[in-house]
């Protein structure tokens, strides 16, 4: 009957121990962002209340001896909860003994201290590792707690009894706590490799789930096990959905056969790179680089896939050979329209260094030569101004210009090879002036280049028709013929450099495909747009042209005929600009002309300065950190008069689209300057606004 409550006894420590082993794991899980602080607290009270539960269930060990399992969760609260939770048990477990009192409580509650201070050093050392921990150090550690209650045992007042009960007590607690530590210790370590495990991989998850790559867990059979939602992404399919497909539902071309042998293929080799092309939910394919690696783990095999969309790089690399292909295509024009003009030019000039051509024979041999000699002209025109595109040294000389003279001189120089084709063209030019800041010669060789194209891809007896209108801020140029038309496929590449519509040698028109390539900068360059509809092959084609015309309310850029030079002596120039060698040069210009300039780096700075230097003109940059120049000028303008909120002022901007233009005006400047600008076109808008200021 004894043994039989001995080993009932032992049976509810072995219980407590192993509800301490449950209560750690939930601390693990529920306090992991917790402060440390408050997660020892908390572990030290579940070890705490262990040891005090074990206190309550004693076993017998002799006839009026008892013993419990109360140090061994004590000790193991330092290394399992760090030195915190160490102090926390034995506080708890100690003033729980007080208060049971007794002859030997002294003694109990030493005990508690000095395992207490024992698991404090063993916290120290091993927490954070408590995970490395092996049952010969639990076991020595539990020998270390016999050694501990042992020697607080001999110090129960009546030393006779203390001795007796050592003597009786230490052969089966010297084998409860060494052992019982050794248990409960793994079963610890094992419970905290568990939870190390289960962060893994938490975190593998959470790395998985927001990889940029797409991501297939495949079974032998070929089904989807998981995916993460990057593999949502790339198929459009949900993750439910994916899960219940196999990989070659989602495979272009894919079959159960050609996944058996690419299945052996991969567990062969263990890991295998490979190209696929993925069936999109929406019915679209999209290309991939799958990495494929083969895993076995505990009888089960699977391939984990990792799947990179490369869309944009095949989109990349076709756009790469196709435009190697435009460029052999275009040596290869280049070539032809090169020879075919020399031919002419060289036939004639033989001819004509013999006796066989005299008179009107002569005559249109020289004026054969003479027009090759300019389509040649044309040609190397062309090229350059492309070069400059490329290189990014093409510039305008702006002015201002009133466009339709312009472009009534272009149509007039163009008639006579309208007529030679037989052709009709009118022009239809707005009677209110149409003035613009731009630069003429390239406007006009844009106009010369629509109209080269309108009369070279229209037959005989057909039309051209020149329109130039006012459109709101805009001057907008019509120029439209019932030519042969365009395909709807190729409107998109129509202003594409050495793009044309029959590339091959045999087509019936001459030409590089650099002209309208060259138009579209030039538009571009002046702020404005180009667009071309055609109804499709034979329909003719309407080319659009935008160009924003001068601001009349504000007269912005230039005079209608600007002076040589601009003088501004006794001018006060406020320059704001953060970009340090544009602000010196801007204050270099304006101060060779006689300004006083003032040059700031912030729009809070340039405010700072504006009631010391009282400017008459304020000359912004657009684009600055910490306020942009539309701020500026907003603050500038809510200011009142007199402290300088009337103040003309231009925005100087490498901004240059019709739309910066208008929302700089809108803003409250005066004038939209462009940039790179020219100095001396500075210097006379600064000049136009002071002498503005002063009226």
């Amino acid at each position: 009957m004894a043994l039989v409550d001995f080993l009932v006894d032992l049976a509810r420590n072995l219980a407590l121990l192993l509800a301490l082993t449950l209560l750690y794991s939930v601390v693990r899980r529920s306090w992991t962002r917790a402060r440390p602080a408050l997660r020892a607290i908390f572990a030290g009270g579940v070890f705490g209340l262990i040891a005090i539960a074990g206190m309550h269930t004693p076993f017998v060990v002799a006839p009026g001896v008892l013993a419990d399992a109360r140090y061994i969760p004590l000790l193991l609260a330092g290394p399992f909860g760090g030195p915190g939770a160490a102090v926390t048990a034995a506080a708890l477990a100690s003033i729980y003994r007080a208060a049971l009192g007794g002859v030997g409580s002294m003694a109990g509650i030493g005990t508690i201290v000095t395992v207490g201070a024992f698991a404090v050093f063993v916290g120290k050392h091993w927490r954070g590792r408590e995970r490395e921990l092996q049952p010969m150090t639990l076991l020595a550690l539990g020998v270390a707690l016999d050694i501990i209650a042992l020697v607080w045992a001999v110090a129960l007042p009546d030393r006779a009894t203390a001795l007796h009960i050592v003597g009786i007590a230490a052969v089966p607690v010297g084998l409860f706590l060494p052992l019982g530590t050794v248990g409960l210790g793994m079963l610890l370590v094992n419970e905290s490799r568990r939870h190390e495990e289960r962060e893994r991989l938490v975190l593998t998850q959470f790395a998985l789930d927001r990889a940029a790559e797409a991501l297939f867990w495949i079974d032998a059979d070929g089904r989807v096990l998981n995916a993460n939602p990057a593999a949502e992404r790339l198929t459009g399919f949900t993750r439910a959905e994916l899960l219940q497909r196999h990989l070659w539902d989602l495979e272009v071309d894919g079959d159960p056969a050609r996944w058996q042998r690419f299945w052996e293929t991969v567990r062969a080799e263990g890991s295998r790179s490979s190209e696929m092309r993925f069936r999109r939910r929406d019915g679209g394919e999209v290309p991939v680089e799958a990495s494929n690696d083969y895993i076995a783990h505990r009888g089960r095999e699977w391939i984990s896939l990792f799947a990179r969309d490369v869309s944009e790089r095949r989109r990349i690399e076709d756009e790469r050979a196709r435009q190697g292909v435009l460029k052999d295509q275009f040596l290869a024009t280049l070539s032809h329209e090169l020879r075919t003009p020399l031919t002419s030019i060289l036939g004639y000039t033989r001819l004509l260094r013999g006796p066989s051509l005299a008179g009107a024979a002569a005559t249109r041999a020289l004026a054969v030569i003479e027009r090759n000699a300019l389509a040649q002209v044309q040609i190397v025109n062309d090229l350059l101004d492309v070069s400059g595109i490329v290189l990014g040294t093409f510039r305008l000389e702006r002015e201002r210009i009133e466009l339709g003279p312009l472009v009534t001189a272009e149509v007039e120089a163009a008639r006579i090879g309208a007529v030679g084709a037989s052709l009709t063209l009118t022009c239809d030019v707005d009677a209110a002036p149409l003035a613009a800041d731009g630069d003429g010669t390239r406007l006009r060789q844009t106009i010369r280049h629509l109209l080269a194209n309108a009369i070279k891809f229209t037959p005989a007896g057909g039309r051209v028709e020149v329109a130039l209108e006012r459109d709101g801020d805009d001057a907008r140029l019509i120029v439209r013929d019932t030519g042969i038309g365009i395909e709807p496929a190729l409107l998109p590449q129509i202003f594409e450099r050495f793009r044309q519509g029959d590339s091959s040698l045999t087509r019936a028109y001459s030409g590089l495909g650099v002209g309208l390539a060259l138009v579209r900068h030039i538009v571009e360059e002046h702020g404005g747009s180009i667009t071309v509809q055609s109804p499709g092959a034979g329909a003719g084609t309407t080319f659009t042209v935008r160009v924003p015309l001068a601001a009349a309310a504000r007269q912005p850029v230039v005079e209608a005929e600007p002076a040589p030079t601009a003088d501004l002596n006794g001018v006060n120039v406020l320059v704001v600009e953060d970009e340090a060698e544009t602000r010196d040069l801007v204050a270099t210009v304006l101060t060779a002309c006689g300004a006083r300039v003032t040059a700031t780096a912030s729009a809070d700075e340039a405010l700072r300065a504006l009631p010391r230097v009282k400017p008459d003109v304020v000359v912004s940059d657009i684009g600055m950190p910490n306020g942009d120049g539309y701020d500026l000028i907003r603050r500038l303008r809510t200011l009142d008069p007199a402290d300088g909120g009337a103040t003309p002022a231009a925005a100087l901007t490498a901004a240059a689209a019709t739309s910066d233009r208008r929302r700089a005006l809108e803003a409250g400047f005066e004038v939209h300057v462009a940039k790179p600008f020219e100095p001396a076109h500075l210097a006379r808008v600064v000049a136009t606004l002071a002498r503005r200021r002063a009226a």
